[in-house]
């Protein structure tokens, strides 16, 4: 009788617990959201908010807005629509529901493989992975790399359960197809189930699971190419995701020699916490838990994999890898503190290396702290709007002049009308809510003479194109950039202009310099 009283009151201490945990993650969240509310677009966002603003009014994206991402991402980005309020807060609202979903989905795979707590732990983990301030900052927020942990995870979970049923292997296809429509390096972990399945299981159950796996794999695929096929822009979607993303990948690639050791640098640096405890999580699961070990160790090479064959490193690729970690080190988070708590001549050990997971998770803190202070500032007024963006983002691109661009744009021009800004701001388009009167929001490089652009067949018929689409809506504003050379053009936006002669004589024969704003110069069209 006293013991299972002992036993209730036992369970009630770790429900306790556990609520206090859940509550202190929701108010991190929270807390984390809120200061970072007050930040602004970068460049790629900035581009993505032209397809959340024209796709809804008809734009498609790759024939009349290009980019290289592919479509499911793209059309992700116009759901935030859906919120009432300005197009930059609605997008942070976006990616703070989805990143509520990635959380949520953590924390349940992680409880129905080793529990609660572990679950939470992962889920902890990866709302600090994804938002590390080493990897971007605000640089990485609502990318592709962040939106797909939401069906790679489910992915995973349909994966380990095809081991027990293997008609689940289909739809862990499914949904790592899903996951390569919003990034297609992703779906290097389709080749991390079936191993999973060998190692974890048998030749022929794997070859059986593979087979059904392939199917599903392919049936989003097929679906989106339907869907530019009945548009008539099959073309254009192959083009954008494909043949340019492969040109711009071999143009940019670094040699292996910079790559690999650059690689796990910025890994380690950026994410040591879940370094860490991944490696601890998966040896402690090699030695007790085979079957979880190979899942989590096939997943998390293979997207390691993935983000090296990508060959750019910039700091939101690496946010592919989180989820496999996150839920490595989740187990092995919990199992320190069980060590630590249980009685054994290992205990000392298990203690030190909680301390060890707790000095980490310190250092992630203070890196959090310092990386955000200014946002904190930011909404509190202790700096002005453009005190704080001219400290956020120094260099070519400014999150400053983009604002204040788009805000003389609304002021001078109707909702109906056109503008064409020849540099890489594609945010003002969004901003200002005018539409660009160019298929290439920020991809101009594509118009110009610049290395990468000649080695993509068409440059005269692409820049045929939008001088026709210039004659039929002609830009109430055109703005050219100046003194904005980057590795991809030798030269910048006002010379590039200069030897497209036959859009340069355009602009003199039809427009008139009226201000400049930041590095862009704003040609008025002279009314007939």
């Amino acid at each position: 009788m006293n013991g299972g009283k002992n036993e209730t009151r036992r369970f009630s201490r770790a429900d306790l617990w556990f609520a206090g945990a859940a509550l202190l993650l929701a108010l991190f969240f929270v807390s984390a959201e809120l200061i970072r509310s007050v930040e602004p677009l970068g460049i790629d966002q900035g581009l993505f908010a032209c397809f959340a603003r024209f796709v809804p009014r008809g734009f498609l994206p790759y024939r009349d807005l290009f980019d290289s991402k592919p479509p499911l991402f793209l059309y992700s980005y116009a759901l935030s629509g859906l919120f009432p309020t300005d197009l930059v807060h609605a997008i942070w609202w976006l990616e703070a529901l989805w990143l509520v979903g990635i959380l949520a989905l953590g924390y349940a795979l992680g409880a129905r493989v080793w529990g609660r707590f572990a679950g939470l732990a992962a889920a902890a983990l990866l709302f600090l992975g994804l938002w590390a301030p080493g990897f971007g900052g605000y640089w990485s927020r609502a990318q592709a790399d962040e939106l797909l942990a939401l069906p790679l995870l489910g992915a995973a979970w349909l994966a380990w359960g095809a081991l027990d049923r293997p008609r689940l292997a289909l739809y862990a296809g499914v949904l790592t197809g899903v996951a390569g429509l919003f990034k297609i390096p992703s779906m290097a972990v389709a080749a991390a189930w079936p191993l999973t399945w060998l190692l974890a299981g048998s030749l022929a159950g794997s070859l059986r699971r593979t087979w059904k796996m392939a199917l599903g794999l392919l049936a989003p695929w097929a679906l989106a190419i339907a869907w530019f096929a009945a548009h008539h822009a099959f073309g254009s979607f192959v083009e954008g995701v494909f043949i340019y993303a492969k040109e711009n990948s071999a143009f940019i690639a670094p040699p292996w020699s910079q790559v690999i050791p650059a690689f796990f640098s910025e890994l380690g640096s950026g994410a040591p916490l879940l370094l860490a405890l991944a490696a601890l999580g998966l040896a402690l699961l090699f030695r007790r838990r085979a079957r979880e070990a190979w899942w989590l160790a096939t997943w998390i090479g293979f997207t390691l994999a993935s983000v090296m064959l990508e060959r750019q490193l910039a700091g939101y690729q690496y946010l592919l890898v989180i989820p496999g970690l996150a839920m490595a080190g989740g187990f092995a988070l919990v199992e320190l503190g069980r060590g630590a708590l249980a009685s054994g001549p290992h205990r000392s050990g298990w203690r030190l290396g909680l301390a060890g997971a707790l000095g980490l998770a310190a250092l992630s803190f203070f890196q959090w702290g310092r990386a955000y202070a200014l946002d904190a500032r930011a909404l509190t007024h202790e700096l002005t709007r453009s005190e704080y963006l001219s400290r956020l983002q120094t260099g070519g691109f400014s999150s400053e002049t983009e604002e204040k661009a788009a805000r003389y744009l609304r002021e001078h021009t109707a909702p109906t009308d056109g503008i064409l800004v020849w540099g890489l701001s594609p945010g003002i388009y969004a901003l200002a809510d005018r539409h660009p009167v160019t298929r290439f929001p920020f991809h101009k490089i594509l118009l110009t003479r610049a290395p990468l652009s000649l080695m993509i067949p068409g440059l005269s018929e692409r820049r045929a194109a939008l001088l026709q689409r210039i004659a039929a809506d002609p830009p109430v504003y055109v703005l050219v950039a100046r003194h904005d050379r980057n590795g991809f053009e030798p030269e910048d936006s006002f010379h590039s202009l200069m030897e497209f002669a036959p859009l340069r004589d355009l602009l003199e024969r039809d427009y008139r310099p009226e201000t400049e704003i930041g590095r862009f110069l704003f040609l008025r069209r002279i009314q007939p």
